[in-house]
């Protein structure tokens, strides 16, 4: 007994300093998120632009629609997600160190270019893609980031690299190769944006697709294509005269260039522009949600509901350390509502600015999926107030917060897309999709719960009370029923919405062959559990597992690349895939551990009081 509880005690010190190193990597790692080192890189030429933009031009400048990746958003969530692939962050420095947002960037790449290229905004991951394309990196760390005049020497030969590499299957590219047409590919971005507003170039077609923030022609159908300043240039001739709204927008464009050293007389120019393209998108319908958009990454709900989870979470901690004070459990309780209610709310917000369910692509799942799960875990709390589900509602929405932001980063690409054909029906997202993005929220929540009774049964947590673990194994139980539910009915949805879209119900696609795992290993937990071949113990170490099942058919399948759904492929998650299966399979080994001890101590009992009856006996016998 004494080897069982000093082996426990171990274990409580090693969990505490886990759960220390855990806290302080998020915390590390949010604020590193948004870095703000000032670059120190040296200028050669002084800053053309003399002055900083002025709070009102940044305003207007980041309100304008534009038309981006087939939907209509406002400037600055173009500038900001330009930046984040660009440079790896919303941030950037300019020429005199100054920290500038992702408007005021844009608006230094498009009016003041010759300031820009001296901007540190290329984030080179691997130097060796610099000296594959002949630049010395000498002065430069490995992973660094570059200015396009730092750069410029190596261009012809990393946009052929860039050119023979984009031939081969992304799947098969090393991570040089994908570094150098990444690379090659974000110069391109930043050239276009640089030659916005070119107008020596006469319409030159190269870079005509950079910032369409010209409106259609007057009497043009619904979903016509905005037009940037090299579209109407090309235009222009004897057979092909300008409109006079476009005549308007192209003077417009020149008199803030012209004006660009003056900040009252570029806004001013400014403004008008504004009104101009503003009233023309109102005009076609086009400008409903701009506005709300901005706000929305403006508010950022998402990350101040990652605060609220976390400081939930800490809450919780404290009352690891004074379980008896309920004024701690009700602020974990009240902040991790708080942080729900702030998640809902965002989710709420974008299905309205993209008139779709919740959950048409990957990194919406992952903002659904969490949000149900702390829904479902708050509703436990009060149900059964174990002060364990509150723990498990701020674990689960800061893991899943922090899934989203990573994968934001990795991605850098709107999160708010135009949808692939096959998507493009709200019917069956808010359908199959929802029912099963539910499933998935369900079992999570149910691995989450079972990882949290396995650990706590190995700290000895409620030792002297079997009845607050039979709740805990009673709310992982249920929550599975409740995720098979789901499951079952999205698997079925879906072989329904595959009959419409590809005439045949099932195929063996790794998607559906995933979602159909998931059913199988449901059923068995539940059906061993009802047959009593598992316990609470053995269903909380199956319900650990079957984490890693759904994580396999959510993301995993994915990462093959093939079949009718690989339109949701994403590259560079596998190694945060293999981590969570490597945490879930740590913590079933933990829970067959503390199985092992548990039974060494229920043979020992016997033992012990045998051995005490004995020695009372021998007592007796000597006293009389």
């Amino acid at each position: 007994m004494k080897t069982v509880q000093l082996f426990r005690r171990e274990i409580r010190r090693v969990f505490v300093g886990l759960a220390a190193a855990w806290l302080a990597c998020a915390v590390l790692a949010s604020s590193r998120v948004e870095a703000q080192t000032p670059s120190t890189t040296p200028t050669t030429a002084p800053p053309a632009r003399a002055q900083a933009w002025t709070e009102r031009t940044v305003e207007m400048f980041g309100a304008l629609p534009v038309q981006d990746g087939g939907r209509i958003k406002p400037v600055s969530t173009y500038a900001s997600f330009t930046l984040l692939r660009l440079a790896g962050r919303r941030t950037a420095h300019d020429v005199s160190g100054a920290t500038q947002q992702p408007v005021e960037w844009l608006l230094d790449v498009v009016f003041f270019p010759e300031d820009a290229v001296r901007t540190d905004v290329f984030l080179v991951t691997d130097s060796d893609a610099l000296t594959a394309a002949g630049l010395t990196v000498e002065g430069k760390k490995k992973r660094d980031r570059w200015s396009y005049e730092e750069l410029q020497p190596c261009l012809p030969k990393l946009f052929s690299l860039a050119h023979d590499y984009d031939a081969i299957d992304p799947k098969v590219r090393t991570t040089l190769q994908q570094q150098v047409v990444d690379l090659a590919g974000n110069v391109m971005s930043f050239v276009r944006l640089a030659r916005f507003l070119d107008f020596a170039r006469d319409g030159d077609p190269t870079y005509s697709n950079a910032l369409a923030i010209l409106p259609p022609p007057t009497g043009s159908p619904a979903g016509a294509e905005w037009r940037t300043p090299t579209d109407l240039l090309a235009k222009i001739g004897p057979d092909a005269p300008l409109s006079a709204e476009d005549s308007a927008a192209l003077s417009g464009l020149r008199t803030m260039l012209s004006q660009r050293d003056r900040p009252t007389s570029f806004e001013a120019a400014l403004a008008t522009l504004h009104e101009h393209v503003v009233s023309f998108a109102v005009a076609r319908g086009e400008y409903e949600h701009v506005e709300l958009e901005r706000d929305y990454y403006a508010a950022n709900p998402l990350g101040w509901s990652l605060g609220a989870f976390l400081t939930a979470f800490l809450a919780c901690a404290a009352t690891w350390l004074r379980p008896r004070n309920d004024v701690l459990r009700r602020v974990a309780i009240t902040l991790a509502s708080v942080a729900t209610a702030l998640l809902i709310a965002a989710i709420v917000v974008r299905c309205v600015i993209r008139g779709r369910p919740p959950v048409s692509t990957l990194y919406e799942t992952v903002l659904f999926v969490t949000a149900c799960g702390a829904l479902v875990a708050l509703f436990l709390e009060v149900i059964h107030r174990s002060r364990v589900a509150v723990a498990v509602a701020a674990i689960l929405g800061t893991v899943g917060l922090f899934v989203a932001t990573g994968y934001e980063t990795l991605d850098k690409q709107d999160t708010m897309p135009s949808l692939v054909a096959v998507l493009d029906t709200n019917f069956w997202l808010a359908t199959h999709v929802t029912a099963i993005t539910i499933g998935y929220s369900a079992g999570m929540l149910a691995a989450l719960l079972g990882s949290a009774y396995l650990l706590l049964k190995l700290f000895g947590w409620k030792r002297h009370d079997p009845s607050a673990r039979r709740e805990l194994a009673r709310m992982t139980y249920g929550v599975l029923c409740f995720a098979l539910i789901f499951s079952t009915v999205g698997t079925i949805l879906g072989g329904v919405w595959a009959n419409d879209s590809w005439g045949r119900f099932w195929g063996w696609d790794p998607k559906e062959n995933g979602a159909l795992l998931i059913v199988i290993s449901q059923v068995v937990m539940l059906h061993a559990r009802r047959a009593g071949f598992l316990r609470d113990h053995g269903t909380c170490m199956a319900a650990a597992f079957g984490g890693t099942i759904i994580a396999f058919s959510w993301w995993g399948v994915n990462l093959l690349g093939v079949g009718l759904h690989s339109y949701g492929f994403t590259s560079g998650i596998q190694r945060a895939l293999w981590t969570y299966y490597g945490i879930q399979w740590g913590v079933v080994g933990l829970g067959g551990l503390a199985w092992l001890l548990e039974r060494r101590t229920a043979k020992s009992v016997p033992v012990l009081e045998a051995t005490r009856r004995a020695e009372s006996a021998a007592k007796q016998r000597v006293a009389a």
